[in-house]
């Protein structure tokens, strides 16, 4: 899928398509072609951060 170049000013509609969901949350989703993850505040590198908690 080609990414349509835009004017400065045009305003259009985003597509974006939930790819996996976890506990009701959407936590990957392609948004315009890029995928977006979702990760929360206390994981570091993949591992959760096990200091101050």
């Amino acid at each position: 899928m080609a990414i349509k170049p835009r004017i400065k000013g045009e305003k259009y509609r985003p597509t974006v398509e939930v790819l996996r969901e976890r506990n009701g949350k959407p936590t990957k989703v392609i948004f315009n072609g890029r995928v977006f993850a979702w990760v929360p505040d206390d994981y570091i590198n993949g591992n959760k951060n096990k200091v101050g908690r």
